[in-house]
């Protein structure tokens, strides 16, 4: 067996020495994968585990909570060390279910796609100014804490690379602004360009890195990623346009799979440490022989239903949130009970909407959740009214 050259193990593999912090990663998805992400974020509160979090990285849908979490962050990092959960439910959750429960992107998108204004960046603009208008930050990334690093990903066309907004930025860039150009995915968004003082061309984060770990892996003791993003499902389809966009469906979620066998190899290999948990899982999926029973949606509703869910920025109702905001809390908790165990301190489970565990309940409400309506269900209510703002910090 040849050895593993110094470049190969520079380049190529997590670092064997000088490895510190926790990272934890939060993947696109729209407001699918935040809501799915704010689930998981509480239950690590719980554990102690989330004010122990040292770099944050966000892609797309992720940056949204992303924001929240920094706009926020008094309340969880230098507070009690766990605050009650009707403390998180008023200053943090309930405030971005409100986020989320209107259509964030079509005025943006339509605006952006004007003839007059395809030379500008008009629609990521208004898109950041949304989020703003939203109360989501009104702050620059100059503003932003110490720790943890907040890191917003995006993907530079021009390069092919990565693309960071974080507090350490040369420019003192809006926080909404990097949340906007995250989440801008192509076809919707026209990238965000500029020529001075470097040519970019910026697009969605989940381009280049959907769960958003090439920032953290190499270089922290440990990763936790919450992967809430999308997963390519049979689809037919008979005319040319269908299958480009098909291929590049096909190549885009090719990546996803070898990076999550990479991942998960470099976990089970020892060479990394940390959890990953998925939408599209279960808790019973984390349940060791002879071990004790995880709670839970099952792995057909998760797989059949919950990961169907619409990845947009649309209007999500109450049921959708409490449905995602459950299911992360609850895999954050298997997730972490059985690879994380030293990490975490031990807290009873407070599942975010308990009223929301029945499946024959959540498959009656749920039934139409992965259906796209064009310019999206709450279009004319966004074009009308800019939608409830949260509370800022």
């Amino acid at each position: 067996m040849t050895s593993t050259t110094p470049h190969g193990e520079r380049v190529y593999q997590p670092r064997r020495q000088g490895r510190e912090g926790l990272a934890l990663c939060l993947s696109g998805g729209g407001f699918r994968a935040a809501l799915f992400h704010l689930g998981a974020a509480r239950r690590l509160h719980e554990l102690g585990i989330l004010k122990q979090v040292t770099t944050l990285t966000a892609a797309s849908g992720g940056s949204t909570i992303a924001a929240h979490l920094a706009n926020t962050w008094r309340h969880w990092k230098n507070g009690p060390s766990v605050f009650p959960a009707a403390h998180w439910e008023r200053q943090i959750a309930a405030p971005f279910r409100r986020f989320t429960s209107h259509n964030l992107s079509t005025p943006p998108s339509l605006k952006g796609w004007l003839p007059w204004n395809w030379s500008n960046n008009a629609g990521i603009d208004a898109l950041a100014t949304a989020c703003e208008e939203r109360g989501l930050c009104r702050r620059t990334v100059h503003d932003l804490p110490d720790r943890p690093r907040f890191m917003f990903c995006a993907s530079d066309l021009l390069s092919g690379s990565q693309w960071i907004f974080e507090k350490a930025s040369d420019e003192p860039w809006r926080v909404a602004t990097a949340v906007a150009v995250s989440s801008c995915y192509p076809g919707v968004f026209r990238p965000f360009t500029r020529s001075k003082p470097q040519h970019i061309a910026l697009v969605d984060g989940g381009v280049d890195d959907d769960r958003a770990v090439e920032p953290v892996w190499q270089t922290h003791k440990f990763v936790l990623v919450s992967d809430g993003g999308d997963v390519l499902r049979p689809q037919w389809g008979e005319s040319l346009w269908w299958s480009l966009i098909r291929s590049a469906l096909v190549v885009w979620n090719s990546m996803q799979v070898v990076q999550k066998r990479w991942l998960l190899a470099n976990f089970t290999s020892g060479l990394m440490a940390g959890a990953y948990w998925g939408i599209d899982s279960a808790p019973v999926h984390y349940q060791l022989d002879g071990g004790p029973t995880y709670p839970g949606y099952t792995p057909a509703l998760a797989r059949d239903l919950i990961a169907t869910i619409r990845t947009n920025y649309d209007v999500f109702s109450d049921a959708e949130a409490a449905v995602l905001e459950n299911h992360g809390y609850l895999l954050a908790e298997a997730a972490t009970r059985t690879h994380l165990a030293a990490e975490r301190q031990e807290a009873p489970l407070q599942i975010p909407h308990p009223g929301w565990m029945s499946e024959p309940k959540i498959r009656e409400a749920l039934g139409d959740s992965s259906r796209q309506v064009f310019l999206g269900r709450g279009a004319l209510h966004a074009l009308l009214r800019p939608g409830p703002s949260i509370v800022p910090d």
